[in-house]
């Protein structure tokens, strides 16, 4: 894995878990830095000092994601653009 440049400092940095990004591409062991409510870098960042820090290793990791299963069906239909989802 190549190191990427990123910050030199996050609010949280989750550390060494198998990333799964949502593209199609194979997971990858990854750190992710977050400062505030954004993702600022993905790949090795062991540079960076955090506030926090979460140990992902053995774990898998998917900064992004939205879990659309529920069971609120009839909730598409009062609001199609599902805007309590994103």
């Amino acid at each position: 894995m190549s190191k990427q440049q990123g910050p030199a400092s996050a609010d949280l940095v989750i550390r060494g878990g198998a990333v799964i990004d949502g593209t199609g591409a194979a997971r990858r062991q990854a750190d992710i830095a977050v400062a505030g409510d954004r993702i600022v870098a993905v790949g090795r960042l062991d540079g960076i000092k955090a506030g926090r820090s979460i140990d992902a290793a053995g774990r898998i990791v998917s900064p992004g994601f939205i879990d659309a299963h529920t069971h609120d069906d009839r909730a598409l239909l009062s609001m199609p653009d599902m805007t309590p989802k994103i």
